[in-house]
């Protein structure tokens, strides 16, 4: 398999027509034709079903997608890396964050740069339960993680940043009707949530619901910080979600309101896996955006 073969085949995937990524290629559609032929004779397998009118994915080339995306992405990572140690960049940190850590995330990185013109830093955005299966993994050498998702791992240090109440986001078309003192104002509208894969924060929200007398009517579930603010900002519903999102997000509609009780906090944090020995990351560590990296343990 070459990458032109892949790249043809990620392409086809997603318009379903060889006209169309011919011309994203700048190539005819002969010559698609037979770069896709030989990756199925090299795979074994027919990877699409195509006549005069359309074209579709064999389960065999569904199956394929996610694999070609990996590959392309692992080749992509790996020519960037080496581009960079050719030109003096030795250092390497992987990060994880979430979208609400990113004010805090900006500091820290204009601040490193400063120190450290040699290193590359590369960042992946994670939400929820993705943010928790990558800490569980150990895959990054520094999370910018919420308390809740941190496991009870001797290998896992962390610092926390700030702690916080939790806001109520709502369309502002709605939020004159809303008195954060008196709960049963919210009973008249749908809720949208982070699933229940995100177990902890999910919990956390039903409760602060159910004991401020409301259960919460969830007509849908969203895994990322924008799609939910994107569903208020349209009136598809209120969420309960980390105020730094009011930050990150401009959406026009949206008002924010904070919730009281120790209940709603919420701890963000910046933790790391000390089975990951990077002496970069540890420099990262000791930015003063970070007020010192001071890691608490699991026992406290």
């Amino acid at each position: 398999m070459d990458t032109l073969e892949l790249q043809l085949f990620m392409s086809l995937s997603q318009t379903l027509s060889f006209t169309k990524t011919a011309n994203e290629f700048f190539m005819s559609q002969p010559t698609v034709s037979n770069y896709i032929k030989s990756l199925e004779s090299e795979l074994g397998v027919r990877l699409l079903n195509r006549d005069s009118r359309s074209v579709s994915l064999t389960p065999e080339g569904q199956e394929f997608v996610g694999y070609t995306h990996s590959l392309l992405t692992l080749q992509l990572e790996a020519e960037t890396r080496l581009r960079n140690i050719a030109e003096g960049r030795r250092g390497y940190i992987k990060i994880a964050m979430l979208t609400s850590a990113a004010q805090l995330f900006s500091e820290c990185i204009t601040e490193f740069g400063a120190q450290e013109q040699n290193v590359q830093i590369d960042v992946d955005i994670k939400e929820g339960a993705d943010m928790i299966r990558a800490i569980n993994q150990g895959s990054y050498d520094i999370y910018f993680a919420n308390r809740y998702m941190l496991t009870r791992d001797d290998n896992i240090e962390f610092t926390v940043t700030g702690t916080h109440s939790l806001h109520l986001f709502v369309h502002r078309d709605i939020a004159g009707n809303i008195d954060m003192r008196d709960w049963s104002t919210l009973s008249a509208y749908k809720f949208v949530s982070v699933p229940d894969t995100d177990f902890a924060l999910s919990g956390q929200i039903r409760q602060i619901c159910l004991s401020r007398g409301i259960k919460p009517d969830i007509i849908n579930y969203y895994n990322r910080a924008d799609t939910l603010l994107l569903a208020v900002n349209s009136g598809i519903g209120i969420a309960i979600l980390p105020p730094q999102l009011k930050y990150c997000y401009n959406f026009p509609n949206v008002v924010s309101m904070p919730i009281e009780g120790e209940d709603a906090e919420i701890s963000s944090v910046v933790a790391r896996n000390k089975n990951r020995e990077n002496p970069e990351a540890f420099r990262f560590l000791q930015l003063k955006a970070l007020t010192g990296w001071r890691p608490f343990a699991f026992d406290c």
